[in-house]
């Protein structure tokens, strides 16, 4: 098993935004991976045109996975919030590990005891994840208190060219969350701004580049 070291790991993205927050989150909990970012802006604008139907967005979600483990990528994070459906019928055709956005995420949430609080920039970012939470803590026998919302106009100042308004709303909307709330970032291009966002909060805030290189750590190393 491999030690962690030096060792190539595919991030694939829908939004040209993660790839930033992502290469962060390597830099910050698994230093010695090589990671090599795949982009295929095609999967947003797809999805949010209505151009492409489930199937065909599935089959471009599963080829861009079987490329990245192709070029020698030991382990892949895909970071679309939007295709984490796409990506777990995928991975079970590939013989290297596969985290959705919202795997890791998840894994944390159930280790923190106070309601939980999605916080996205894309308004079903807020479904998707809170379904995912909900089903996973019925097959935990957990409970969860669960609450969420999308911050209005951040994402779309983020792709436009104005990343301080996206982040001044960001921050906006954590500091409006209930106090004794842990949030969830369901984006990670929200990770931009999580070491401010923590720093306004007692309880915790996690966010989804973070978590996923933590699991996906755990996954290709078994530590």
């Amino acid at each position: 098993m491999s030690d962690g070291q030096c060792i190539r790991i595919g991030a694939v993205h829908a939004l040209m935004n993660s790839i930033g927050p992502t290469q962060a989150a390597f830099v910050k909990r698994w230093s010695a991976a090589n990671v090599a970012h795949l982009l295929d802006g095609s999967l947003y604008l797809d999805r949010s045109r209505g151009t492409a139907d489930d199937a065909e967005m599935a089959s471009r979600v599963e080829r861009l996975i079987a490329y990245s483990a192709a070029t020698g990528a030991e382990g892949i994070i895909f970071t679309g919030s939007f295709f984490g459906d796409a990506v777990k019928k995928a991975r079970g055709r590939m013989t290297v590990p596969v985290v959705t956005s919202f795997d890791g995420i998840i894994e944390r949430a159930f280790k923190v005891d106070c309601p939980l609080h999605i916080l996205a920039t894309a308004p079903d970012s807020v479904t998707l994840l809170m379904g995912e939470l909900q089903r996973e803590a019925a097959q935990r026998s957990r409970v969860v208190t669960l609450s969420g919302h999308a911050v209005a106009d951040a994402l779309d100042a983020l792709i436009s060219g104005d990343p301080e308004r996206h982040d001044h709303l960001v921050i906006e909307a954590v500091r409006a969350v209930e106090l004794d709330a842990a949030i969830l970032f369901a984006q990670f291009s929200m990770e931009r701004v999580y070491e401010q966002a923590a720093g306004e909060r007692k309880k915790p805030v996690f966010g989804p580049a973070t978590e996923a290189v933590a699991r996906l750590y755990e996954q290709v190393t078994g530590s």
